[in-house]
């Protein structure tokens, strides 16, 4: 019994030496100095601090799966990249009734360039991009950036526009109805056995892609990815060519001509036209759902995403120079 009492007097002497000892380490965390360098200000001026968002451009191994293949950024495509996001991604959305808030509110808090594809483990596929749980976009190829070749131009911006429905609809669900219109038609990783249609020159497209609803193979693999190429290619396309490809019907008889000659149809033609028909469906409801619930009349921002793709170089988009 006295051992134990002396043991509880030395533990409270303990206590008390520790509560009042004014004479302890405090802990007092470094100061970090704010970089000086060109890129970091650039980036802190033009997205941090208007959008809260952090543009990771320099390495970090920690942000990329361990599974893909990359290679860093170049440090002289950084601010040409940041413009181009600028210029192609937010500003067209800002161009529009209530886009300036839906930017601010919605905009991902993190921005992460890479300079290569993202080569997959099976070291053929590449991954374009992708959104990390609403908070992170992921842009590769940058270093290929060229405001003259129009492929590059798009596949970014596609990228983009794709991802960002992502943070959308993980926010605020998808639009009413859009889950019922061909809940059949999804092919999960069936995607990949869909053959590119060689007349469009696009292996994203098919011609069975759009008997099933979707305008492109991937959008075929489930609703949330059907909902985001649908946006992101309708925004990104020219009235004309996105209607003759989509929503117009096709012959599904015999034309004859005034000198005789006939021209057969599409053997799918049907097929083709019924996934039209599903297309438009799903058109309005996006349409309706970015109206209602955003303000953001989708046919304005396409109208400014498509005269800024004619317009590569002329930076603010000023359609009083056209």
């Amino acid at each position: 019994m006295k051992n134990i009492k002396i043991i509880h007097i030395l533990l409270l002497l303990v206590f008390i030496t520790s509560c009042n000892d004014d004479e302890a380490p405090i802990y007092v965390p470094d100061e970090l100095e704010e970089s000086t360098d060109l890129i970091d200000v650039y980036f802190k001026d033009n997205f941090l601090e208007p959008y809260g968002t952090a543009v990771r451009w320099r390495w970090d191994d920690k942000l990329v799966d361990n599974s893909k293949r990359v290679t860093p950024i170049k440090r002289e495509f950084c601010i040409p990249m940041g413009n181009f996001i600028k210029n192609f991604w937010i500003a067209p959305f800002e161009k529009t009734e209530d886009g300036k808030s839906f930017i601010y509110e919605l905009f991902p808090p993190e921005v992460m360039l890479i300079g290569s594809p993202m080569y997959n483990s099976d070291g053929e596929s590449i991954t374009l991009g992708y959104a990390d749980a609403g908070v992170r976009i992921t842009f590769t190829q940058v270093n290929e950036y060229d405001l003259g070749n129009p492929d590059w131009v798009l596949m970014q911006l596609r990228t983009a526009e794709h991802e960002f429905g992502h943070i959308v609809h993980q926010n605020y669900n998808l639009p009413n109805g859009l889950k019922e219109v061909t809940p059949a038609n999804y092919k999960s990783n069936n995607w990949l056995n869909l053959a590119g249609d060689v007349q469009q020159s696009n292996p994203r497209i098919s011609r069975e892609a759009i008997s099933l609803g979707m305008v492109s193979n991937y959008g075929t693999s489930d609703v949330n990815e059907d909902f985001c190429e649908l946006l992101s290619i309708y925004i990104t396309s020219e009235v004309a060519e996105f209607e003759e490809r989509y929503l117009t019907h096709e012959p599904e008889e015999i034309i004859k001509l005034d000198d005789g000659t006939e021209i057969e149809p599409n053997a799918d033609a049907a097929e083709v036209n019924a996934g039209r028909d599903f297309i438009a469906i799903k058109l309005k409801l996006v349409k309706d759902y970015y109206w209602e619930k955003f303000k953001i009349d989708l046919d304005v921002l396409r109208d400014e995403i498509v005269f800024r793709l004619k317009n590569p170089n002329n930076p603010n988009g000023d359609k009083s120079d056209k």
